[in-house]
């Protein structure tokens, strides 16, 4: 049962980093067109579209985002790293994630009473709740700060001695 767990939990993580970013690009990217067309070919606006691009816009950043820490493919710039003794690379890496998890963690509380706040709030065109648009947003939080842990936990084990490699390198 444990194992059956675990595959869906990695499954539903997969479908919210990945299908629904993949999912929300496209629909923004086609409704963008629609609305780019409509405008200035058809000369009559969509009145819908801003709002989609918009939405589509957050879901795709922020989703994948979460996707791209995962994947360790953010942009990161290692010139300091590099002319350090790996071992203070290491710490300093370290420092650098507990402080991004004490940041994050911060924005916890406040995030999930502002998705409370904004429940009765809707969208000027569909009338969906703003928690909708923002929801995503708490997904975020949770995840860099699982995955900026497992880094951590990676450091530790170098700086120990119990693995061989930085995890930087891996």
């Amino acid at each position: 049962m444990n194992q059956k767990l675990k595959s869906g939990l990695l499954r539903l993580r997969d479908i919210i980093e990945i299908i629904i970013p993949s999912i929300s690009f496209a629909i923004t990217f086609t409704v963008f067109v629609m609305q780019v067309i409509s405008r200035y070919v058809l000369n009559h606006p969509l009145t819908w579209a801003y709002e989609i691009t918009v939405w589509g816009f957050a879901w795709t950043v922020i989703l994948g985002a979460c996707y791209a820490m995962r994947a360790r493919s953010h942009v990161t710039f290692t010139m300091i790293y590099d002319a350090l003794p790996l071992k203070t690379a290491a710490l300093l890496r370290l420092l650098g994630n507990i402080l991004i998890i004490i940041g994050l963690a911060v924005l916890i509380v406040p995030s999930c009473n502002y998705l409370k706040f904004v429940a009765f709030q809707k969208t000027s065109v569909f009338r969906i709740p703003l928690t909708v648009l923002f929801c995503p947003f708490a997904y975020f939080l949770c995840s860099i700060i699982g995955y900026a842990t497992t880094d951590i936990r990676a450091e530790i084990k170098y700086l120990l001695g119990k693995s061989s490699t930085p995890e930087v390198t891996k």
